[in-house]
């Protein structure tokens, strides 16, 4: 296990700490953690057990810094790495295909769909851009 990890356990759980902070800092290692495993934690409860938080606590902490799901929010976060991954000037080495089992997407008509309800795109479109040098488009508004 990460020796950050560990080191942020008692802050997560210090009774002194005031509660919306407690959650405020177990989110932040959620994340951390979330986006330095990507692709290799894509369960909730393996991301619980490596920040040492459990399950129904992790939800009350999401549903108290931002009004979702913790899994709602991994989601996303796979989501816009997809997206990272395919408007990156690198992403010739990887196909559309390749990059969504990368982040944790088996269905494949799923994560077109849900990406292009995401971003006003398909993934190959983006793809297209990122190797044209194109740029990014602003995220489409919504639901995280």
């Amino acid at each position: 296990m990460n020796t950050n990890i560990a080191e942020s356990i008692p802050i997560a759980r210090s009774p002194t700490m005031p509660k919306r902070q407690r959650y405020q800092h177990i989110v932040d290692r959620f994340e951390e953690v979330a986006r330095a495993h990507l692709g290799e934690l894509n369960r909730i409860s393996d991301i619980c057990a490596a920040i040492d938080v459990s399950e129904r606590t992790l939800e009350r902490a999401f549903q108290t810094i931002y009004g979702i799901t913790a899994s709602r929010h991994l989601h996303a976060v796979r989501l816009a790495e997809a997206r990272k991954a395919l408007l990156s000037v690198g992403a010739e080495a990887e196909n559309v295909t390749q990059v969504a089992v990368r982040f944790g997407f088996y269905e494949l008509g799923r994560f077109a769909g849900e990406y292009r309800a995401a971003f006003g795109e398909s993934p190959s479109e983006t793809a297209r851009r990122g190797h044209s040098g194109a740029g990014c488009v602003a995220k489409k508004t919504g639901g995280a």
